[in-house]
């Protein structure tokens, strides 16, 4: 089974979006504590007298460091009363890193960091982390019921550096769940942390950059253990000049400034909120616009990869709930515009493309002649390039191509065509879409009658018959049977729960396509969803079966190469 980008150990799927989301907010509540409950949750402060510990304390419940060279190390303890018992250590500290102050703690902490790996949650917290471990015990509660967090400079609470620390925190939080939030350093001997940040904007950097040697400077660390290594934060910054050639290495870089508590959560939820969540994985390159609102409608939003490790893989690209310009690549992409007005491009491949609320427009940067647009009547357009890449599109109202202009335009011309549901119109001239077939909720039987035709089965047991060449079946939900004969270059579509399907006469020069497989990479083997039953195949993607018998010999030897792409 996948696991979506914040998925840890048991919490998958909704479960992960809960523990991620409770982990951020206490996280992030501990860095402007009031010794108040978390307004909104169900969360409450544990006092140390509950807990029967003794250590420096605030007026507001904040717990400080217990050895003199940790001492400016904080944490926070709760319980949640909707689940009685359980209770929440959060670590955090070197709060306003915005202001000068701040960041000369942020660089004494780090280098104190560097100076001691192996010790720092154990100085700073050992005796109440033995406290929790006996209060949540007490309670008839288990290591897995305890949850450590925290942002920043906080976020080392839950790394367990070495040998002695990691079986320290071991013996008293066995099982414990460890989440950490741009977290300066990461454990580089333990997968027990999920470390949780944006690239771009790595608050270890300053630090870091003391000790980087030639060949690491301008790029970042390849993360170990468990972490999210490649989520863009797409700033004003990133995206400009001085984005390019300003790394995050660099000391005072203003890439850095700073992993903000607020604008960390608020780009996350998007993430966590969008359609694509759930074929994240734990290493998708996802790059999220927290570009100014004055910027969002000027610049293009992409995957620059700036001074990173090379991306790979499916790339995700979230918008905001205001208008954004939304930008794929040449790979297969996922764009989620959000609310607002938006734009999108891509350059190619397999992309799915949500535009959400608002009026929301698809810039093809090519004549329109270039592409096959069909539609499905139900909602999506598939728009097939000159290259055989497909797009799916939903809430695009318009498209725009480029086109040859007049002898004056020199550069051409960008032409607005309407979506509508019998074709593309600009002004009084129309397109049609390419000829397709639509079925409906009900079983179907589709007949292809033109070379190159669609045939959209939908809902219910389609039968989807061909003897042209290039025609795409899409059988939708469903167990659908698919003949085809004669003609070959076909395309089969698969997306979603498509059910248990069959095609009959499959040839080597048709493709099987699937969209929209959670954790496809640019090392995905394909081979996990393939078995052999005598000359048949059987294909396995979503909990859903296909069987594909061949025109002739065995559609095993076809399945390859070209003829297979999962996106």
């Amino acid at each position: 089974m996948s696991m979506s980008i914040f998925d840890y150990k048991t919490a998958l799927g909704g479960d992960g979006k809960a523990l991620y989301s409770e982990a951020i907010t206490l996280a992030l509540y501990a860095s402007t504590p009031t010794g108040e409950a978390l307004p909104g949750t169900a969360w409450r402060p544990i006092s140390v007298s509950q807990l029967g510990y003794q250590g420096n304390v605030s007026a507001q419940g904040t717990i400080s460091g217990e050895q003199a060279i940790v001492s400016d190390a904080q944490s926070r303890c709760w319980a949640n009363t909707t689940r009685p018992g359980s209770c929440c250590p959060s670590a955090s500290s070197f709060r306003g890193t915005r202001q000068p102050q701040g960041r000369y703690q942020r660089l004494a902490g780090g280098l104190r960091v560097g100076l001691l790996p192996t010790t720092t949650s154990r100085l700073a917290f050992d005796n109440l982390l033995g406290k929790v471990a006996a209060f949540a015990a007490a309670q008839g509660l288990s290591g897995s019921d305890v949850l450590v967090t925290g942002h920043s400079l906080g976020g080392l609470g839950g790394q367990p550096r070495g040998g002695h620390e990691q079986r320290s925190l071991g013996r008293l939080l066995p099982g414990r769940q460890l989440l950490g939030f741009a977290s300066p350093t990461q454990s580089a001997n333990s997968s027990q942390v999920l470390n949780i940040g944006y690239e771009t904007t790595r608050c270890s950097a300053p630090w870091t950059a003391l000790i980087s040697t030639a060949l690491s400077l301008g790029t970042h660390w390849q993360a170990p253990g468990v972490a999210t290594n490649n989520i863009v934060s797409f700033t004003d910054h990133y995206s400009s000049f001085l984005g390019e050639v300003d790394s995050p290495e660099h000391p005072q870089s203003a890439v850095l400034v700073g992993p903000q508590c607020g604008g960390l959560r608020r780009g996350l939820n998007r993430l966590i909120n969008s359609d694509f969540y759930d074929l994240t994985s734990r290493d998708s390159t996802v790059v999220i616009s927290n570009l100014s609102e004055g910027k969002r409608d000027q610049v293009w939003v992409k995957d620059l990869n700036l001074y990173a490790e090379k991306h790979t893989g499916s790339t995700f690209i979230i918008g905001t709930q205001s208008n954004d310009l939304l930008h794929g690549g040449k790979g297969n992409d996922y764009l989620d515009g959000g609310a607002g007005d938006d734009r999108f491009r891509d350059d190619g491949g397999y992309n799915i493309i949500h535009g959400g609320q608002g009026h929301n427009v698809l810039e093809l940067q090519q004549p329109l002649k270039n592409f096959s647009i069909a539609n499905d009547g139900d909602g999506t357009l598939y728009i097939r390039d000159a290259y055989g890449g497909i797009s799916m599109t939903r809430d695009v109202g318009a498209l725009v191509s480029h086109e040859t202009g007049s002898w004056w335009q020199l550069f051409g011309k960008d032409v607005s065509h309407s979506v509508t549901a019998d074709g593309l119109q600009n002004g009084n001239q129309w397109t049609a879409y390419n000829h397709s077939l639509n079925g409906d909720a009900y079983g179907n039987a589709l007949v292809a009658s033109v070379d190159g035709d669609w045939l959209f089965g939908h809902g219910g047991d389609d039968l989807l018959s061909s003897d042209k060449a290039n025609v795409t079946f899409v059988g939708g939900t469903g167990n659908d049977v698919m003949h085809s004969s004669g003609g070959g270059g076909n395309t089969f579509l698969f997306s979603g729960n498509f059910g248990f399907d069959l095609i009959h006469g499959y040839q080597n020069t048709d493709k099987l396509v699937f969209m929209g497989v959670p954790g496809v990479d640019a090392h995905y083997d394909y081979s996990q969803h393939l078995s052999q039953n005598g000359n048949d195949t059987l294909v396995q993607v979503f909990g859903e079966f296909l069987r594909v018998n061949p025109w002739w010999g065995s559609a095993w030897t076809s399945l390859s190469g070209s003829g297979l792409v999962f996106a």
